[in-house]
């Protein structure tokens, strides 16, 4: 999870969402302290990093990369009967990238 917002409420979701054995990365960072759930991090074995390097023209190149599709996302589909399978999977782990519930 790459976390480029300068809003504390933006890292709290983005560490929310961040899988479980995940890497969420702060690169912009707000202003003041960010409240880490160290309960939540240990559980799910969340890796945080941070990173104050780069310049505008890093951040143009990187955006120019996803523009360009080389920057990619797992998504699966999968039938709103199939959710407590989806919970499941989630739960154990097993879920790579993210699953969208079509309705």
């Amino acid at each position: 999870m790459l976390c480029l917002a300068t809003q504390t409420s933006a890292f709290q979701t983005g560490l929310d969402m961040c899988r479980r054995k995940g890497t969420f990365v702060c690169v912009a960072l707000p202003n003041g302290t960010f409240d880490c759930p160290i309960v939540d991090v240990v559980l799910k074995r969340v890796t945080i990093r941070g990173s104050i390097v780069g310049t505008r023209q890093d951040m143009t190149e990187a955006l120019d990369f996803a523009e360009r599709g080389l920057v990619t996302c797992s998504v699966q589909l999968d039938r709103l009967e199939n959710v407590n399978d989806v919970f499941a999977k989630m739960k154990n782990g097993q879920i790579l990238g993210r699953v969208v519930i079509q309705m």
